[in-house]
């Protein structure tokens, strides 16, 4: 015969404390003192007690679960959103389920409804253009949601992401600084907010420093390698004699060297770059690459600290909520 599985109360007894105590400590709820909680734990362990989710969510009406859409568990930057997510979450006493849409708003529209059905608390939404109709039916159904990582106009919820304009005002006032002209621009995706973003930081940057814009000195691209690759091939065909190429992520800017390496032009001596992101290959890459660090990790701890206050109730400002890039000098420029 299988042996009882033990209880809260034996905990507290073993800790010599009351049970409130004991909830508080184990679903990080409020302050225990250091030398309690040493004790409640210790209790916990030497009984082998894990608390029942299924009966506290019974008794609280709250399953103390957070859940998180993203379209991408590859992207670095998204997993250091989650990171920070994790981290917030985790001193609160919440878990998170974690889904990925792979970008599909039907998909995405699905999971939020079954999370729904799970009953969670709250619900971090990464930005895609499935989100309006997610959001109306989430807000309908009266669950607390925050959308991070891109804007999206007229949502009516806290928003959150990286300042994409003003980090690609640094980048580009950086390649003016370091080049005396005009730098030209390997763009993002014409659908992405965060690209429109970088974009038109490029212009306001090119405009205070006295330049026109010259749309044939932007690069149509896709942030990927190798887009990056074909873009800066075009690109020297039309500026054989061009000094520094913005490029609006890492990832094309890593591709951007590859191609400048191949046709024997040497970077940073005849050609600077500048990426955007801050990916670990871009630490990696000869020479390293300059870039704007997106602060992954803060946004996804801004978002959970958002959506732990509109949990609790609390009046909470819709933002935009835009959490400045660093930048990072390295070799490239």
């Amino acid at each position: 015969m299988n042996k009882s599985s033990p209880t809260i109360r034996e905990v507290a007894a073993r800790a010599g404390v009351g049970v409130a105590t004991v909830s508080r400590a184990l679903n990080r709820s409020g302050y225990v003192k250091p030398d309690t909680l040493t004790r409640i734990l210790k209790a916990a362990r030497d009984l082998n007690y894990v608390p029942n989710r299924t009966a506290q969510a019974m008794v609280r009406g709250t399953t103390r679960t957070i859940g998180v859409i993203t379209p991408d568990l590859e992207s670095s930057i998204i997993m250091g959103m989650v990171k920070g997510i994790n981290r917030v979450a985790y001193q609160h006493g919440y878990m998170l389920t974690i889904m990925e849409s792979e970008g599909s708003s039907e998909w995405e529209r699905a999971i939020a409804q079954t999370m729904r059905g799970m009953r969670i608390d709250g619900l971090l939404l990464f930005a895609t253009p499935g989100t309006p109709t997610v959001v109306r039916e989430m807000q309908s159904a009266g669950i607390p949601l925050v959308v991070l990582d891109r804007l999206v106009e007229g949502l009516g919820v806290p928003q959150v992401a990286a300042d994409h304009y003003a980090g690609a005002c640094v980048a580009t006032n950086l390649l003016i600084d370091q080049t005396g002209e005009a730098p030209a621009f390997i763009a993002g995706p014409r659908d992405v907010w965060s690209a429109e973003a970088r974009l038109k930081g490029y212009q306001e940057a090119l405009k205070a420093n006295g330049f026109d814009y010259d749309p044939s000195r932007v690069i149509p691209g896709e942030f990927g390698f190798d887009e990056g690759f074909h873009a800066t091939k075009a690109l020297l065909t039309r500026y054989p004699q061009i000094h520094g190429i913005f490029a609006a992520n890492d990832l094309s800017g890593l591709g951007s060297m590859k191609a400048l390496e191949e046709e024997g032009i040497r970077c940073p001596n005849d050609v600077k770059v500048v990426g955007f992101d801050d990916i670990l290959p871009a630490r990696l890459s000869n020479p390293p690459l300059t870039t704007l660090h997106q602060p992954a990790k803060g946004i996804g701890e801004t978002a959970m600290t958002l959506l732990l206050g509109l949990i609790e109730g609390d009046d909470c400002q819709l933002g935009p909520f835009l959490l400045p890039a660093e930048l990072i000098r390295r070799k490239s420029c």
